[in-house]
């Protein structure tokens, strides 16, 4: 199953820069797409390579060798043996003796971390979420800023069905996150592991804490606007799709993965499309944590084709995750002009939340009627220029002269700035408990 091309801007990663002159970009062009001064992009690449100099350094000291003639575990795309193996090597003398234990405790308690993570993530897998939960706690105690460990934990709380306790978290995450980013891009450290850099800590990017408060509020809306009743018989119905993330029973991958398991859950699937939008407050709670099941849904609530599906189908498109997101707006695609109405409703609401809406504006493109481009128009002037450049992608699409000044002026406007980043002014007073 592939990865659907619907992430954030990679201006929010700091170092994104960075990766794009290591993989050879020229740096003038990589200044220009990200709009920084060739001062501020060398001063990321030391910074970059420094830290890369000490997790080498502490990978070598925790017995975790790297061979010569290997890459550079710094990223300079080096032999190890051309790059910082001296450095090392003189670091280690030069060390004294604690600070070297320092560094191997360090790197040992990163390593057992990285172990618990991993279980902390196959429990989820297996749909084992209070264990999931627990182990989160419970590490989290220790390494208070692991977005790994928050993650598991908020999956857990939405499996669960603890929405406002979700919520909670992801604004907290989602501030942190911020603070951090801008931190940081001025000190080329996080605040929060030290200026020793002894803390272990680990950031998701304002983006993806954005993406998943969506999915937080999105589930605490659902529920009031959709109740269940727990003993229904479509709860159980819907509950049934869940054998599908049972890999020992489908252990096939990718689109023949779920082929295998759309034919072997065929009747299912079929009493669920003749219950039609009934069924719809059971589905929804199977698309909060991305799984093989969740992936049906975009499918039933196409084949129920109510204006109800159409928004639902907009909304989810939302939460960008791999292959669902897609699925979505290809079915919101084949709805054409009916779809227009409904994409263009999701776009003026919840602005806090416009820098995931770049996969509606694409469909826009792709209908390419007189009402879609009359959108496009109209967002051509908005205030986030990330959406402005998803607008002129979907303009590019176009091939009617009225479409050409439209591209222009987007144009000119992503080239006026210095770079193109989503702005979400006063999120927290947008977003009421």
């Amino acid at each position: 199953m592939e990865e659907s091309n619907l992430r954030s801007p990679a201006s929010e990663n700091p170092l994104q820069p960075v990766f794009e002159v290591l993989r050879g970009v020229p740096p003038e062009a990589v200044c220009t797409t990200y709009g920084i001064t060739p001062e501020e992009l060398q001063r990321r690449i030391e910074a970059y390579q420094a830290s890369r100099r000490r997790a080498a350094l502490g990978e070598q000291f925790s017995g975790t060798k790297v061979g010569r003639n290997d890459p550079c575990p710094c990223g300079s795309g080096k032999k190890y043996k051309k790059c910082c193996l001296s450095i090392q090597e003189e670091a280690r003398k030069a060390l004294p003796r604690d600070q070297i234990q320092g560094v191997e405790q360090q790197t040992r308690a990163r390593e057992r971390l990285e172990k618990e993570v991993k279980k902390g993530f196959d429990l989820l897998f297996s749909q084992d979420f209070q264990k999931a939960r627990t182990l989160a706690c419970d590490l989290l105690q220790s390494y208070p800023d692991d977005d790994r460990l928050h993650d598991i934990r908020l999956t857990a709380l939405l499996a669960d069905g603890s929405y406002d306790d979700a919520v909670a978290l992801c604004r907290d995450r989602w501030q942190v996150s911020l603070e951090e980013r801008d931190y940081f891009r001025e000190q080329g450290r996080h605040r929060r592991e030290g200026s020793g850099r002894t803390q272990l800590v680990n950031f998701y990017s304002p983006s993806t804490w954005l993406e998943k408060f969506w999915i937080a509020q999105r589930a605490r809306t659902y529920r009031a606007a959709f109740p269940v009743q727990q003993d229904s018989p479509l709860r159980k119905l819907a509950l049934e799709l869940t054998v599908a993330n049972d890999l020992e029973r489908f252990p096939a991958r990718q689109e023949d993965g779920f082929q295998v398991r759309q034919e072997a859950l065929a009747s299912l699937l079929g009493h669920l499309e003749q219950e039609g939008t009934a069924a719809i407050p059971y589905l929804l709670p199977l698309t909060y944590t991305f799984s093989w099941a969740s992936l049906f849904v975009p499918d039933l609530l196409a084949r129920y084709g109510s204006d109800e599906s159409l928004r639902l189908l907009a909304e989810l498109s939302m939460f960008r995750f791999p292959y669902f997101a897609q699925k979505c707006l290809d079915h919101l695609e084949k709805f054409g002009e009916r779809a227009v109405v409904v994409i263009d409703g999701v776009l003026t609401e919840n602005p806090a939340f416009d820098e995931l809406k770049g996969g509606m504006i694409k469909v826009l493109g792709n209908i390419r009627t007189a009402a879609s481009l009359k959108i496009l128009e109209r967002l051509t002037d908005h205030e986030n220029l990330y959406l402005v450049k998803w607008v002129a992608e979907a303009l590019d699409a176009f091939s009617s002269p009225e479409s050409q000044p439209l591209r222009d002026r987007a144009r000119a406007r992503l080239a006026s700035k210095d770079r193109v980043a989503g702005v979400f002014p006063e999120l927290m007073a947008t977003i009421k408990d």
